[in-house]
């Protein structure tokens, strides 16, 4: 309970009854003739005939205020504000730091968009077992829902197949990564870069060509344009950077078939060729598995003409980013940060530092339980074609839609 104001009032000499004695001692040294003049009262010897003063309060400014009292706080209170301050400050240099780490990666920029007239389509070679369609033989079934959640948030990771001192290129992966808050799981979802699709502004043609045109903003309008979903951010990364990734984390375990060993090394080859290393070195010389570097890993997931073609080498693609995920997540604070001093300056992304810092904290405190590996299209769910010149993939979109919206939302 806060204590009133107090005031003092202190005297000196010459109280009351300081001044009755004075009265009475005075009149025993003055004569009685002297003791009285016209209109004087008898006082004291030493004042001259005069009464003495009352003395005024020593303290008389002090008595007219009152007396502010400071405050005092229990102890606990006061310890207490110390640790706060110190959390806030620990916080505060905690977030410059991470920013200033967020600063290394590369911004997207409001990228030149290819004129219209000047689009084009990469040909391919004469296949006769490909169905040979006109581009008005292809009709879209367009539907007007965009599905979303506030518990999933989609982000899209781009391999850019760019090489040394070329321009923006065609995305050779796109992976949709959705990462679901309820269920903590991720999803890594394929787009075949193949498929036949609608690019807004620009005539039909392959999807990776979205990326070459317009960059971020057209490929994720063109996701949104045929399946419905909205795309929360981008992440691209050219092959080159890709393989200094895995070098920086220290490679990769990867399982290799027999059959995939000449064919991946021909790869193997071609990347030392563009990087000036000895084209030999790096090889894979055996089947199992092996533990690979950034060459080899870039190399493994380029394999298409193995086994199931393009549906073979994006699944190859996710199994390099599950076992990146495995390497990184078993990592220290430490090591983590050290690596953000490698890995982010090979990145590009379209979000905001905010949403990065977002992003990382849900992926490394949700305690993701399980990853899981989908593309698209689904068997069934298209049909092989050369329009153009292209060998193509047309989806089915009203089923793309559907197994695409149940892979992520579970709708």
């Amino acid at each position: 309970m806060e204590e009133g104001p107090h005031y003092s009032a202190s005297w000196k000499k010459g109280s009351s009854t300081d001044l009755k004695k004075n009265k009475k001692d005075s009149g025993k040294n003055i004569e009685p003739q002297k003791a009285a003049g016209h209109g004087q009262k008898p006082g004291n010897a030493s004042t001259g005939g005069r009464l003495p003063d009352k003395k005024a309060p020593a303290n008389k400014n002090v008595s007219a205020k009152r007396k502010k009292r400071k405050r005092k706080y229990p102890l606990w209170v006061r310890i207490l504000t110390i640790v706060v301050a110190v959390i806030f400050a620990a916080v505060l240099a905690g977030l410059i730091f991470v920013l200033a780490k967020l600063g290394q990666i590369n911004r997207a920029v409001d990228v030149e968009k290819l004129n219209p007239e000047s689009e084009y389509f990469e040909t391919d070679e004469p296949d006769s077992n490909l169905e040979t369609m006109d581009p008005e033989d292809v009709t879209w079934s367009n539907s007007e829902t965009v599905s979303g959640s506030d518990d999933v948030v989609n982000i899209l990771l781009i391999g850019q197949d760019r090489r040394p001192g070329e321009g923006r290129a065609r995305s050779d992966a796109m992976i949709i990564a959705s990462i679901n808050k309820t269920d903590k799981t991720i999803k890594l979802t394929s787009l075949m870069r193949d498929m036949y699709v609608q690019i807004p502004g620009y005539s039909d043609n392959r999807i990776n060509a979205a990326y070459a045109f317009g960059g971020m903003e057209t490929l994720d309008a063109t996701i949104k344009e045929n399946f419905d979903i909205d795309i929360d951010g981008n992440i691209e990364v050219d092959f080159s950077g890709f393989k200094d990734v895995i070098d920086s984390i220290g490679g990769i375990d990867m399982e290799i078939d027999a059959d995939e060993i000449d064919v991946m090394n021909d790869y193997v080859r071609d990347i030392n060729r563009q990087t000036g290393e000895n084209t030999e070195s790096s090889l894979v010389t055996q089947a199992g598995m092996q533990h690979l570097n950034g060459t080899q890993a870039l190399a493994y997931s380029r394999i298409r003409y193995v086994g199931n073609g393009d549906f073979g080498r994006t699944e190859r693609q996710r199994k390099v980013l599950m076992a990146a995920f495995d390497e990184v997540s078993n990592l220290s604070i430490p090591e983590m940060l050290s690596l953000a001093d490698t890995v982010l300056p090979l990145l590009t992304t379209d979000m905001s530092s905010g949403d990065l810092i977002r992003l990382a904290t849900d992926v490394l405190t949700l305690g993701i339980s399980d990853i899981e590996t989908h593309n698209i299209p689904e068997d069934a769910s298209y049909r092989s074609a050369s329009i153009r010149g292209m060998s193509v993939l047309v989806p089915d979109l009203d089923e793309c839609r559907r197994v695409l919206q149940e892979i992520i939302y579970g709708e």
